[in-house]
């Protein structure tokens, strides 16, 4: 188990070499999900970026240990993982960053599609945002619900 678990950290680590491309960035991410205990939200600085990072912490601080707008993953848009399986079947480049998009089949009848948009941060690629079919943005919708939740 503990070897598993080192496996799914090492699997965050960033190439000391050149730098990573989106697809290996985001597939490096998911390979975390083979550790049955993997949650992105461990590893936020590593995976999100520093607003959607802080967009995320908000969320839970305002929460006060409660649950918050974020209600599960959100790199599968699910409240369990287990099983996961995902594949990028599209990358399109863009001004400032690159969406991913990404399948993720959880066993059931039908896999779901993320877009993932990613931005260079250094020489890295973080998780600047998440499209699912429910919610076009999740930063847009973090930042309203954490307002929302400041003026209370």
């Amino acid at each position: 188990m503990i070897r598993a678990g080192l496996l799914a950290a090492a699997a965050l680590l960033p190439p000391s070499a050149a730098r990573e491309t989106p697809i290996r960035f985001v597939t490096r991410v998911y390979a975390g999900y083979s550790d049955p205990r993997f949650s992105p939200l461990d590893h936020k600085a590593a995976i999100f970026s520093p607003r959607l990072s802080a967009a995320i912490a908000e969320d839970a601080r305002l929460a006060q240990g409660e649950v918050g707008y974020l209600d599960g993953d959100p790199l599968c848009d699910c409240q369990d993982a287990s099983g996961l399986k995902a594949r990028v079947t599209k990358v399109v480049r863009g001004r400032g960053g690159t969406d991913v998009i990404v399948s993720i089949d959880l066993g059931e009848p039908r896999p779901r599609s993320l877009r993932l948009k990613l931005v260079p941060t250094g020489r890295v690629w973080r998780v600047d945002d998440i499209a699912s079919p429910s919610e076009p943005s999740l930063l847009n919708a973090l930042t309203r619900s954490n307002q929302a939740g400041v003026r209370r």
